[in-house]
């Protein structure tokens, strides 16, 4: 998932065990939106691409619930979506093989 924003940059904070985010100014806004991830499913940040969210985990539904709840706590709410595209979007969809030894 990538971070987007125009003007004010999100910062997104992870914990070491990948087991919830934080986002600050979204939006510019100071409240801070935390997404608690689901038994079975990490988070990481992305070491190639700037402002990229790597989700990871054995359960498929986990995975894709962890995704949901952070797109939905980035609502943008009464505003304009037209004017106001600032949010976490998925950017890409893959399955990692397993290492064969």
């Amino acid at each position: 998932m990538r971070l987007v924003y125009a003007h004010f940059p999100i910062n997104a904070n992870i914990a070491k065990d990948g087991s919830f985010v934080e986002l600050k100014n979204f939006l510019g806004g100071r409240q801070i939106k935390k997404v608690v991830m689901q038994p079975g499913c990490k988070v990481r940040l992305g070491t190639d691409v700037k402002d990229e969210l790597i989700f990871e985990g054995i359960d498929k539904e986990a995975v894709s619930l962890g995704c949901a709840q952070l797109c939905q706590a980035c609502s943008i709410g009464t505003k304009d979506e037209r004017k106001f595209l600032d949010g976490v979007f998925v950017s890409e969809r893959t399955v990692i093989k397993a290492i064969e030894e």
